[in-house]
């Protein structure tokens, strides 16, 4: 009887440790209605959020970053630079919620979200930033308008890294396709399910590539909008404290039954 009661203890406190973790990016305690993470310091800038570490650069006291931030900013319809922290769309996180993150593209790729422990990533909610998506509708200064006759996409790809930096593989996500009859650029928050990198993954790294290049590089704003980051269970450390005491429990019990 006892035996069975700790199998149940155990199987209760391991089920309860072992749900999905979420990073939905409401709990920045410094986004508030409308606003955006932003840092005057140069240098490395990174943010944490349920013990994942999301990196963030700051370069020309300022001006210029790449990495993640995060933002609650709704303007759907502002275009150009001045509007980057933007999501397209509605304007609003998922399910109407106050934040997301915002990705800009690196200089140079990296590794830009760090995970405590190597799991599964299950997935993410992609959408265009405001500033990406308006100057594919309509082109701008830098970039051109996307047609079906360029045959027009601008593609997100993601990276999964073990501990030692080896590559788990590739998964990709278009966020404008023009390569059919008819054209379109997400507009809503779309899964992309991640699961296929395995249960080795440490670091998450993100390119943007698109049809649209010209000698300095792409012209397509090279931006991308994030929620509901979703990774298999990190076990907070108390609780696998617990876990590993009551998986002691069990083998007590049943060496002093035998």
């Amino acid at each position: 009887m006892k035996k069975k009661l700790a199998l149940v203890a155990f199987a209760a406190l391991a089920s309860a440790s072992l749900a999905d973790t979420v990073i939905d990016f409401n709990g920045q305690s410094t986004t508030g209605n409308n606003t955006a993470f932003t840092s005057s310091t140069d240098g490395n800038n990174d943010w944490t959020d349920q013990g994942m570490t999301f990196s963030h650069e700051v370069s020309f006291a300022g001006f210029a970053w790449d990495g993640m931030t995060y933002s609650s900013v709704n303007d759907p319809t502002t275009a150009g630079f001045g509007n980057q922290h933007a999501v397209y769309g509605d304007g609003l996180g998922l399910g109407d919620a106050g934040s997301y993150a915002i990705y800009a593209n690196p200089y140079t790729p990296r590794s830009v979200i760090t995970l405590p422990v190597a799991t599964t990533v299950q997935g993410f909610y992609a959408n265009n930033t405001t500033y990406a998506a308006l100057s594919m509708l309509n082109g701008d200064a830098y970039a051109r308008q996307f047609t079906t006759a360029s045959n027009d996409w601008f593609k997100l790809t993601i990276e999964g890294f073990d501990d030692s930096a080896a590559s788990q593989g590739t998964v990709d996500f278009l966020l404008a396709d023009y390569t059919g009859a008819t054209g379109s650029v997400v507009a809503d928050w779309t899964f992309v399910d991640l699961s296929s990198l395995g249960a080795n993954v440490s670091a998450l790294g993100f390119s943007l590539s698109s049809t649209d290049n010209g000698g300095w590089g792409m012209n397509t704003p090279a931006y991308f909008a994030m929620d509901n980051l979703t990774v298999a269970a990190i076990p907070e450390p108390g609780t696998m404290v617990l876990m590993l005491l009551s998986a002691a429990g069990l083998v007590g019990v049943r060496r002093f039954r035998n």
